[in-house]
């Protein structure tokens, strides 16, 4: 009997949610492993009016993953657009698992149990279990302390982040470490490049497991830059920032959109926030010859609707989940 193939989705966010949307599909066992260090919305009600560690990257996850198409489904997917400053915003999912961890008698338990009621195909796992900030520093010396005030910054924005850590240390939880050795394909990105991608790089003894790991790693550039993390950022910048974290020897494929034909209207927008797309630079030279460079267009062609209540910034320019997964079962195959 042929062995179904493993991917990892190492993230967080909507890009790790557009991944596993095109891949739940496939024939394949899909881990997602997300970081926990989101402070900002409700996930800061979550942080301090619960005392739990932010679920907003779990829900979206486990709808990605859901089999159930009941009303739970969309019910988990509802944002109070009324109500005082800690309601208005709060999914009814953020509430739902808060109340479950409480019945379940922790958060671990209460996410196995969310994940089990919406029929989850896959799994969906928490990189680590501690609770820490981010901490940014820049190169101007100053340091910015959570994922919120790093995302959404009041400080220049254009200032390239030189490091990345978490007070205190973070340490790779034992199910997140066995889900990376048993992996056949790790995927790194799309996402907030520091909040997400780097934020999960920098939790100890992950990188350690990643080189021990078999499985071949694939990093997918953004879209698109972004002021506070990735101001003006080329393919290359991206590339090379990631190599601080994770060595070039790691790393087997980086796969870069090709597709330029933006939907009409939303770059101006884009622009308002400084933010532009990237540009494609890299050359296998810059790869060391080791890292194999794959272009193809995994642009999506629809803009996302917000719902009432958002008032958090998401990306309208997004990765086309069938045209990723179509990308990733290629890769696979190789």
């Amino acid at each position: 009997m042929q062995k179904i193939p493993h991917i990892v989705i190492l993230g967080g966010g909507t890009g790790s949610y557009v991944v596993a949307s095109g891949l739940n599909s496939m024939p394949v066992k899909i881990s997602m492993l997300l970081t926990m260090v989101d402070d900002g919305g409700s996930n800061q009600t979550l942080r301090d009016e619960f005392g739990l560690l932010p679920t907003s990257g779990i829900r979206q996850s486990i709808v990605a993953l859901s089999e159930n198409q009941t009303i739970l489904r969309e019910l988990f997917t509802y944002r109070f657009h009324q109500g005082g400053k800690h309601l208005k915003g709060m999914t009814f999912g953020n509430l739902f698992m808060a109340a479950m961890a409480d019945i379940m008698g922790s958060q671990k338990k209460g996410i196995e149990e969310t994940c089990r009621l919406l029929q989850v195909k896959g799994d969906i796992i928490p990189v680590s279990y501690d609770d820490v900030r981010l901490v940014a520093t820049y190169e101007d010396g100053n340091q910015v302390v959570g994922e919120h005030h790093i995302d959404e910054p009041s400080h220049d924005g254009k200032l390239k982040i030189t490091n990345l850590e978490t007070k205190p240390e973070a340490k790779l939880s034992p199910e997140a470490k066995q889900a990376l050795l048993t992996a056949d394909l790790i995927i790194l990105g799309p996402g907030d490049f520091y909040t997400n991608t780097i934020a999960n790089l920098i939790i100890d003894g992950l990188v350690e497991t990643l080189k021990k790991s078999k499985a071949k790693i694939l990093f997918i550039s953004n879209l698109m830059t972004k002021y506070g993390e990735t101001y003006n950022f080329t393919a290359k910048d991206f590339f090379k920032d990631l190599i601080k974290y994770l060595p070039l020897e790691s790393i087997d494929y980086v796969l870069i959109n090709n597709n330029t034909d933006f939907p009409k209207g939303v770059l101006p927008l884009y622009k308002e926030e400084e933010s532009i797309p990237v540009k494609d630079d890299l050359k296998p030279s810059d790869l060391n010859n080791h890292v194999k460079l794959v272009r193809a267009d995994v642009l999506s062609r629809f803009i996302p609707n917000k719902t009432k209540g958002d008032d958090l910034k998401r990306s309208m320019i997004r990765h086309d989940p069938d045209r990723l997964a179509n990308v990733i079962m290629k890769l696979l195959k190789k």
